[in-house]
């Protein structure tokens, strides 16, 4: 049998076809971030372990119900459970690893490489757009940067710990574009499910690169809130070079920015909005060293400074595009203020439960606000 694929028109990305690829690239960005703060909880001892699992578990669950808006119950469930074994597996490898032994490091390394092809073969047992071999090609290479991040922590060696993670990240994109493809491709195929299919509305489209351009934007907020954490972690706990995480947290400022003066053009709010960023990360790292120090005075002064440059953020976003509003960026800096503020905090006290539950409100806080500003994006390309 000929399977005929319907494959993205890059000149005409249309608006269900987007929000399809960037529901996938989501879910595995979630996914590795989750993964990440679970390796760390296990090598360092820094929040429980079980909580961190917790989260990661909860990541695969949601997955499995972007799966049923096309699938049945049992084939979501079916494959949730498949994404639990890998993360059941992980768990099993530093364990194994911890406690030197080498036979169960081995033995979890092939039950973790079953998994990646049990998984190849499901989805392709369940659309015939998904091809088995690609999957299993990028499910391994998946599993074998998160063992080679892994191992980092376990020997305590950060020096490619950005590389790696930057690495994964990317490859989360091209996990999410081939899964959205083959989605599409099943959606457009006449299958089953037709009362469930997103419209397809051509006649507002973007081209490939628009859409990436508005991805990358719109990530901004998950790479911020992550490599915050991480800085936080270099400075309280010391993983990592803090030098080079800062200079990363630096990068992820400038990235965003480039990307509106893309998007807009050169624009006055766009280069204030970096001055503004850039002292926001200064102050954060700051506060840091006062909560350190315990010099309450500092923290004062530090954490009002912080909601002024939150006030003057919110001003220069919304004069960037018309169909931001600046009292609604006001409310939703503030909230990832307040929560960033509560997550350090929780650093210093070293109450590592209470602090993946902040970044658990910091991840939904991010994906709202990437939301609300695609949407924003979006208007200004079409209204």
């Amino acid at each position: 049998m000929i399977i005929m694929k319907n494959i993205f028109n890059e000149q005409c990305i249309t608006y269900s076809q987007m929000n399809l690829i960037f529901n996938a690239r989501i879910f595995w960005r979630r996914l590795t971030i989750w993964t990440r703060i679970y390796i760390v909880s296990r090598y360092l001892g820094i929040g429980t372990a079980e909580v961190s699992f917790d989260r990661l578990y909860l990541e695969n669950l949601d997955f499995g119900d972007m799966l049923r808006i096309l699938f049945s119950r049992s084939i979501s469930d079916e494959y949730s459970q498949l994404l639990n074994q890998f993360s059941i597996g992980l768990r099993e490898l530093i364990t194994a690893q911890l406690e030197g032994d080498l036979d169960a490091v081995r033995q979890n390394i092939d039950r973790l490489l079953q998994n990646a092809d049990q998984r190849a073969a499901f989805l392709a047992s369940i659309n015939p757009y998904f091809n088995e071999e690609e999957w299993r090609n990028l499910l391994i290479t998946y599993l074998q940067d998160t063992i080679e991040e892994a191992s980092l922590f376990a020997s305590g060696d950060y020096r490619m710990d950005i590389e790696y993670f930057d690495r994964l990240i990317a490859l989360t994109n091209t996990m999410g574009d081939t899964f959205a493809q083959a989605l599409y491709d099943y959606i457009t195929s006449g299958a089953e499910n037709a009362n469930n299919l997103p419209p397809q509305d051509s006649q507002r489209c973007l081209t490939y690169e628009q859409m990436n351009l508005i991805y990358d934007i719109r990530m901004f907020w998950f790479d911020l809130i992550d490599w915050v954490r991480a800085l936080m972690l270099s400075k309280y706990n010391d993983v990592g070079n803090e030098d080079e995480v800062y200079a990363r947290l630096q990068q992820v400022v400038a990235e965003y920015v480039n990307n509106l003066n893309e998007f807009f053009g050169e624009t006055p709010g766009a280069n204030e909005l970096q001055v503004e960023l850039n002292a926001y990360v200064s102050l954060i790292d700051s506060l840091i060293t006062a909560q350190k120090a315990g010099n309450t005075e500092e923290i004062d002064r530090i954490t009002r400074q912080l909601y002024q440059n939150a006030d003057e953020r919110a001003a220069s976003v919304s004069s960037i595009n018309p169909f931001w509003d600046e009292n609604e960026w006001r409310t939703r800096l503030y909230n990832n203020l307040r929560s960033t503020l509560e997550e350090s905090t929780m650093f210093l006290t070293g109450d590592y439960a209470r602090n993946l539950d902040i970044f658990s409100t910091l991840m939904d806080q991010a994906e709202s606000s990437s939301d609300y500003f695609a949407q924003g994006l979006l208007n200004y390309l079409f209204l």
